[in-house]
């Protein structure tokens, strides 16, 4: 390629990546920062237990799709002790250098070309910034600033894991507290069901960018750019500069996570290998949801495209999924004429779209095959054309209230959204549990003051609506089950021989939550438990033998069945 054909190229190129810069914004801070596409090169960390499984597994690594792949062919490195270790053996194994190469299509003959660029940001831009992008005219002096912009976004990730334990030796280490627990409280030990057979690892994750760039951008370009017209010395000496450079990377951040690679005993079972790309991957996808939340490049950011319903003009190809939440920023200026940009609600996604493919500059858009759709669950009205910026959740609520009626008590209720693993709304799992105390005057009991701590759990599913901005209704159901302890041992020991009195329920209800901030609710409802089949005596240990008593639980217990009235806080995280 001739110097002329060159910056023509660039120019088109760059002509695409300007789409990318259009983007802009974050707002976690009050300003806004440019959303550019990101691109992550993955390499493991040698050395452990299970080391020639792991490096086999990483063969198998899927980069997530709202990133540009720069996987290398060498996706193994030395052991080493710290970050810093890391970065230097990194840059002595001329990584950075290799993704240079991969960013501009390195040929055997040392070549470069543009058409990496020129895809990555093609790839990256809507039908309007195509249609932007080619109506600009962009002088000289802005080429090298928008190639930088998106190379300088190259990620390097680094997995190094620790030990790693069969599902075995998790048990073993499970039973061991166990043995411990029940020798403490003087009950027998009972050994934990072992129903799983896989892995389990920590991972720590070592996160890294390209550094310096617009001088290595400079220097690249300058200096190891070859051209057709380049004489043979000047071809070599290009070569040998690129090959000698030493080019940076600047460490941005770390995180452990632990990941389970299991699988029931029963029915048809994964290989050892598929179990261990299992492992890496599952680490890879926790560690990117971890840094998520603390890079800002990571996070993404587009325009609210509209209200009724609302869209944008995200989906597979920013690794959007279900009851992701995301929050909505208007751009408004203060009284210093500095613009600031104000969260003005939250929404969560609803539906996604597949935009995985280039933009065309098509301005005949069929709106649900190009835009993704959100429901709101926090915040004021919103309108087309605010921001809206990834805001990762863990999608649990935590419940803490008191309930009066059935079941009665204080109570604790964890909840946790499913909408991710299959594509419901505010459809969630949840687990409680609750403590109360009531004394009952009880020809069962003959006894005058026979007085009775309540304890129990209840697991169910539930389905929400948000019928306005901070509103939302939901259905649930489940099971329940509850125990009495007579608080005065003669009750205990005279009635009910050391045992505790066990009721089971079914249970349905409905609930109110009224949003007093984004992430904390007030929440009332109304549950009806119905008993299941006889109350029972059951011995305070685990391996005991229930005992069916004949009569029902509310026969024993008055007003411990039927209509529950609740009242609690909701935190969500």
């Amino acid at each position: 390629m001739n110097r002329r054909l060159f910056y023509i190229a660039l120019l088109a190129g760059t002509m695409q990546l300007g789409a990318v810069f259009a983007q802009s914004g974050s707002a976690s801070d009050g300003q806004m920062r440019e959303y550019n596409r990101n691109s992550l090169t993955i390499l493991l960390v040698e050395g452990g237990n299970y080391s020639s499984e792991l490096k086999a597994a990483m063969n198998t690594v899927v980069v997530p799709e709202k990133f540009d792949n720069n996987m290398l062919d060498q996706r193994v490195m030395p052991g080493s002790s710290s970050s810093d270790a890391v970065r230097k053996q990194l840059e002595a194994m001329k990584v950075p250098n290799q993704i240079f190469s991969k960013w501009f299509s390195r040929s055997d003959d040392g070549k470069f070309d543009m058409s990496v660029v020129y895809n990555r940001g093609l790839y990256n831009a809507s039908d309007a910034d195509v249609i932007r992008a080619s109506a600009a005219k962009l002088g000289m002096s802005k080429l090298k600033d928008a190639g930088e912009k998106l190379i300088k976004q190259s990620y390097v990730l680094v997995l190094c894991f620790g030990k790693i334990k069969t599902m075995d030796q998790v048990y073993d280490e499970m039973d061991a507290a166990r043995r411990k627990t029940a020798k403490a409280l003087g009950k027998e030990f009972k050994p934990v069901d072992r129903v799983k057979n896989g892995y389990k690892g920590e991972v720590a994750g070592f996160l890294f960018r390209l550094s310096d760039v617009p001088q290595a951008m400079d220097n690249f370009y300058s200096n190891m750019w070859i051209f057709d017209e380049d004489a043979p010395d000047v071809v070599a000496a290009k070569r040998q500069m690129f090959d000698t450079t030493s080019f940076k990377l600047a460490r941005v951040t770390s995180s452990t996570t632990t990941y389970e690679a299991s699988q029931y005993n029963t029915g048809e079972q994964k290989s050892k290998s598929e179990l261990f790309s299992m492992l890496v991957n599952g680490s890879v996808h926790n560690l990117v949801k971890d840094f998520e939340t603390k890079v800002e490049e990571w996070k993404v950011r587009t325009a609210l495209y509209s209200v009724f319903p609302l869209r944008a003009k995200i989906g597979t190809k920013e690794n959007l999924t279900v009851e992701d939440r995301y929050f909505v920023y208007e751009l408004r200026m203060n009284k210093n004429n500095q613009v600031y940009a104000d969260r003005r609600g939250v929404v969560r996604a609803k539906k996604v779209v597949n935009n995985s493919q280039m933009a065309q500059g098509n301005t005949n858009e069929n709106l649900k095959q190009t835009t993704s759709k959100f429901y709101q669950v926090a915040g004021h009205k919103l309108e087309p054309g605010m921001y809206l910026e990834q805001s990762n959740d863990a999608g649990i609520g935590v419940t803490i209230g008191g309930a009066g009626g059935s079941l009665g008590g204080a109570y604790i209720n964890i909840e946790g959204l499913l909408g991710q693993y299959i594509g419901i709304t505010q459809f969630k799992f949840f687990l409680g549990g609750h403590l109360g105390f009531n004394s009952y005057n009880h020809a069962k009991w003959s006894h005058d003051d026979a007085s009775f701590m309540f304890y129990g759990g209840e697991l169910g599913f539930s389905k929400g609506f948000f019928i306005m901005r901070n509103v939302s209704i939901s259905g649930q159901a489940g099971m329940a089950l509850e125990w009495g302890d007579a608080l005065k041992s003669e009750v205990k020991k005279k009635y009910l021989n050391d045992c505790l009195v066990q009721g089971f329920f079914g249970f349905v209800g409905a609930q109110l939550a009224v949003n007093i901030k984004y992430d904390v609710q007030l929440v009332g409802g109304l549950n009806y438990y119905a008993e299941m089949g006889n109350a029972s005596l059951t011995k305070d240990t685990e391996d005991s033998k229930s005992k069916d008593m004949g009569v029902k639980y509310s026969e024993l217990f008055d007003g411990r069945a039927g209509t529950n009235i609740n009242l609690g806080v909701r935190i969500q995280f």
